[in-house]
Order: C-alpha cells, then sequence, then structure tokens
C-alpha cells in the first residue's frame, strides 16, 4: 500500500524562555535544552519542513513567551504551527500576528463553544482544535479540566468547517508509550479533518503505522531530545 508523505513536527517546548522537556515518564525529571534558536535551527538544518511551537507556559498558566515565540516563527523560512494555552480572543489575535502557517487552539477553548465556532469560521485552514482525551473523555492538559464527550465536540466542530484536530492521549503523552492507534481511529471515524497524531512516540515503527494509517502529521518531542529516534530517520520514514 502507498502512501503520502506525513509531516513531521519536532516540538519545541518553551517554559521561561529556554526549551524544556520531562525526561522521564512521571514528569519527575525535567531537563531544559538550551535557547529555541539554537534547537529550531539544528532541527532546520536537518532539513526539517515543520515546527511544532509550544508556549507552556500560556498553557499552564505561569507566565507567557508570545514575543519570543512570534519572534521566532518570523526568523526562519520553515512551517510553524504555534500551541500552547490560545483559548481566548486575546491569546488567539496575538498568534494570528505571527507569520505561522497553522495555529492550534487548545482544548480549553471548547469550553466557549460558540466562540471557537465562530473562530474556526473567521480564519478557516489556520486553525485547528487540540483534542486531549483522557479515559476517552475530553480533558485540557493545562487545567484538568473536563470538557465533555469527544465525539459530540468533533462532529459539531467538523459540521463548522474545522479542517485539522490535533489528538493527543493525555494518559501516554510524553512516555514514549506509542500513538493511541484506537483513539486515532475514533476520531477518524468521526470527521474528514487532518488529524495530526500528538505523543506517544518511541520508535520509527510507530511512525511507519501512523503513515499508513493515513494520518496528516505527527508532533514529537521527549523520543528526539533523549536520541531514542534519530531525526534524520524520521524525516525519511515520514516523507519518502
Amino acid at each position: 500500500m502507498t502512501t503520502g508523505p506525513m509531516h513531521l513536527l519536532p516540538a519545541v517546548d518553551i517554559k521561561a524562555g529556554a526549551v524544556f522537556q520531562n525526561i522521564d515518564s512521571g514528569g519527575k525529571v525535567a531537563e531544559f535544552f538550551g535557547s529555541p534558536a539554537e534547537v529550531i535551527t539544528s532541527f532546520v538544518n536537518f532539513g526539517s519542513k515543520w515546527i511544532h511551537l509550544v508556549d507552556l507556559d500560556t498553557a499552564y498558566g505561569t507566565g507567557e513567551n508570545s514575543q519570543l515565540i512570534n519572534n521566532l516563527v518570523d526568523s526562519y523560512q520553515v512551517n510553524f504551527q504555534v500551541s500552547g494555552g490560545i483559548s481566548n480572543s486575546f491569546t488567539l489575535e496575538r498568534a494570528l500576528k505571527s507569520k505561522a502557517k497553522w495555529i492550534n487552539l487548545s482544548t480549553a477553548c471548547l469550553m466557549d463553544i460558540e466562540w471557537t465556532l465562530d473562530q474556526i469560521k473567521a480564519h478557516s485552514g489556520r486553525i485547528g482544535i487540540s483534542l486531549d482525551v483522557l479515559n476517552g473523555v475530553l480533558t485540557a492538559r493545562g487545567s484538568n479540566t473536563v470538557v465533555g464527550d469527544l465525539q459530540t465536540y468533533v462532529e459539531k466542530l467538523s459540521k463548522a468547517g474545522c479542517t485539522r484536530f490535533v489528538v493527543t492521549d493525555n494518559s501516554t503523552d510524553g512516555k514514549m508509550s506509542g500513538p493511541n492507534f484506537d483513539l486515532l481511529t475514533q476520531v477518524s471515524k468521526l470527521t474528514k479533518a487532518e488529524i495530526i497524531s500528538s505523543g506517544g512516540v518511541s520508535d520509527l515503527s510507530d511512525l511507519v503505522k501512523l503513515r499508513e494509517f493515513g494520518i496528516a502529521g505527527v508532533i514529537v518531542g521527549k523520543a528526539f531530545y533523549t536520541g531514542q529516534i534519530n531525526f534524520k530517520a524520521a524525516l525519511d520514514t515520514c516523507y519518502k
């Protein structure tokens, strides 16, 4: 079976102006990996076509890095998806001013579903929606707010014209235990929108399976930072 290329989006998570990753699966060992510019430059030099840029401080209510993020987006000839706590008019307008190709609204935005539907209609194609799922229920990661039934929201958002969903299984994100294909199957049956899989990737075989599944893109973080996956090999697996 031949499948088309799958976008590979290496995650660059920013906390207090630096690149940050939880290194052990329990989240107890965290590590800073230097400046975002250094990390992005290395991904771009390896041939990355995309960067998934996350403001962890906005997502978790511990500050914000919006000026830095907008400067980074403006500084590279590569596609950016910006994410992290974008859930209201203020944070969205800030992101829209950047040159980011894709802007990812957080799961928390679904608490104001009418506003979210309006934004999808106003910025069709540029905006995607994060679907953070815990035990089958939409649950915002930053606040642990339970949003509601996955199927109900996906159908509503798709009907409004949402073209892209970023799907994360909160229970496996950062644990490198493999993507949740049951969850991806469930979402793919509910929508014709593109699906970006986020979290769980630990091995090139995970990327092979995701590509065969027909996923539009995959976000990979920890596996690159711990050296578990070779970035060049990952690019070849996703695009060749």
